[in-house]
C-alpha cells in the first residue's frame, strides 16, 4: 500500500482516489510487534495523504464493516478499534448505514422505518437460534456493521477540535470481552463518556449488503453473458460511492475540491448544512457507538448522510 498510494499521489493526474483497502489499528500494531511493519508506517501513510492534500486530492477511504470492533476477525484480541487507513487525519473516512426496510426476526416482523447506522443488532435473536459451524461465521454475523471509534495513532485533528459530538460518546454495550472471551450480554448497557484521538468517520452512506446495490457479475470468457445480478454492500462500496460523487462534482466545477475535510465540517456548522445528522440514541447503533441527541456529530455515522446537491453548491459558493 505505501508503493501504490505513493505512485498515485506522485504521479498526481487524479482530482480523486478511492481506498476499499483497510486493516485494524490493531492488527498493525501486532504486525510492527512481529517486524513485518515498519514502526513509522503509520507517520508514512500520514505523510503521503498530506500530500495528496497539499496536491488538491480528494481521498476517501472505508471504515470497515465489524462494526466498533474492526479486525475483530482478524484474530487479535477483541476490542474496541477503527480501521485504518480510515483513521487518517488526511483522508475522509464513509462510513455506512442501512435503508429502511421489514425484516423476520424470531417470527416477528422488525420495521426499519428510518436510515439509521447499519449493524446487525436487530438480527441478534435470529443468531441466537441459529447453528454456527466455525467461530469465524459466528463472528461474520454478529459483527458486521460500519466501523467508527476513536484512533490510538492518531490525535484529534484541528478540524475536528471543538465539532459538537466530537471527543464525545453514547454508546450501547451489548458485548462483555474480557481477556480474550466475547460474550453477549443478557442485558444490554447505556454508557457514555469523553475520549481523545482521530474521531471515524467523517460522514455515511448506504453500505448494508441488505439495502446496497445492484451488481452484475458475469465470466470474463462469457463476455458478461450469462451472469448474475445480486446485492452487495459494505463500506468498501460506501467508499466508491461518495469518490464517484466527488469526481462528477470536480467536473462540475471545473477544478478539485481538494481535501474534503476541513470543508465539510465547517459547512456542517452552518444553517444551511449539507448533512442530515442521525442522533438517535435508540436503534441506531454500530455494535458500540450510537448516535449523541443534538450533537452534529457521533462515532457510529460522522456527520451523518449528505444532500450532495446541498454540498456541490457549499463547494461552489467558495470557488
Amino acid at each position: 500500500m505505501v508503493n501504490s498510494v505513493a505512485a498515485a499521489v506522485g504521479e498526481n493526474k487524479v482530482d480523486t482516489l478511492s481506498i476499499s483497502w483497510g486493516q485494524s489499528e490493531q492488527q498493525v500494531a501486532a504486525e510492527i510487534k512481529l517486524g513485518t511493519t515498519p514502526k513509522q508506517y503509520n507517520q508514512i501513510m500520514n505523510l503521503l495523504y498530506a500530500q495528496a492534500a497539499v496536491q488538491g486530492i480528494s481521498v476517501f477511504t472505508a471504515s470497515g464493516d465489524s462494526g466498533a470492533y474492526d479486525g475483530i476477525q482478524e484474530g487479535q484480541s477483541p476490542a474496541l478499534n477503527v480501521d485504518m487507513p480510515a483513521s487518517s487525519p488526511f483522508v475522509t473516512a464513509v462510513g455506512g448505514t442501512t435503508l429502511p426496510k421489514s425484516y423476520q426476526v424470531d417470527g416477528k416482523t422488525v420495521k426499519i422505518t428510518k436510515e439509521r447506522a447499519w449493524s446487525s443488532d436487530f438480527l441478534y435473536p435470529n443468531y441466537k437460534k441459529q447453528e454456527f459451524f466455525s467461530k469465524s461465521a459466528k463472528l461474520a454475523s454478529y459483527f458486521t456493521g460500519t466501523g467508527g471509534g476513536f484512533s490510538r495513532y492518531n490525535k484529534t485533528p484541528k478540524y475536528q477540535r471543538g465539532f459538537s459530538g466530537v471527543g464525545t460518546y453514547d454508546a450501547t454495550q451489548l458485548w462483555q470481552i474480557k481477556s480474550g472471551s466475547i460474550n453477549l450480554l443478557k442485558k444490554a448497557k447505556k454508557v457514555s463518556g469523553n475520549k481523545t484521538g482521530r474521531n471515524v468517520p467523517d460522514l455515511s452512506v448506504n453500505a448494508d449488503p441488505n439495502t446496497g446495490y445492484s451488481t452484475y457479475i458475469s465470466s470474463a470468457s462469457r463476455a458478461g453473458k450469462n451472469g448474475q445480478w445480486y446485492i452487495a454492500g459494505g463500506t468498501s462500496i460506501a467508499a466508491p460511492q461518495v469518490a464517484a460523487a466527488s469526481a462528477v462534482m470536480s467536473s462540475n466545477t471545473k477544478s478539485r475540491l481538494g481535501f474534503w475535510n476541513p470543508q465539510i465540517y465547517r459547512f456542517a456548522k452552518t444553517s444551511s448544512s449539507p448533512f442530515t445528522v442521525l442522533d438517535s440514541r435508540t436503534n441506531n447503533s454500530n455494535l458500540y457507538y450510537t448516535g449523541q441527541p443534538g450533537k452534529k456529530y457521533n462515532q457510529a455515522t460522522g456527520l451523518g448522510t449528505v444532500d450532495f446537491t446541498k454540498l456541490l453548491a457549499k463547494f461552489k459558493s467558495q470557488k
